[in-house]
């Protein structure tokens, strides 16, 4: 290293270690403000055991037995948006479509911007 990168380099430390914090540059991520979702309470149990009963019996291909347990957490949390969605799959699996699009719409006021598309299975439902 030459005699003047080398005195540029020391200059630029001992400006660098004369800021105080609130002059220091910051990386762009601490600029950014915090986005994060807010937290979510956690849902009551017989809700939940619903939802995973929903889902075993969906994934088990029993799509009536998965309807059963969607509805029944619909019943239990009619403001839940996964429970509509779990509606709504299950009708498009039974080939109930009319339903499964209430169901859908149900969801989609419930939480915007969801709908049945998997981005792994375009042509699927799981």
């Amino acid at each position: 290293m030459s005699a003047k990168h080398g005195l540029a380099l020391a200059l630029l430390l001992a400006a660098a270690a004369a800021c105080t914090p609130e002059e220091a540059p910051r990386p762009e991520a601490a600029q950014a403000e915090d986005v994060s979702p807010p937290a979510q309470e956690p849902l009551p149990p017989e809700v939940a055991a619903q939802l995973d009963s929903g889902t075993i019996a969906f994934r088990a291909d029993d799509y009536a037995r998965a309807l059963a347990h969607y509805t029944k957490a619909t019943e239990l949390a009619p403001d839940l948006g996964a429970a509509w969605f779990g509606v709504a799959m299950a009708q498009e699996a039974l080939g109930n479509t009319q339903a499964a699009q209430e169901a859908l719409a149900r969801t989609q006021a419930l939480e915007p911007g969801t709908n049945l598309a998997h981005p792994t299975a375009p042509d699927t439902v799981r």
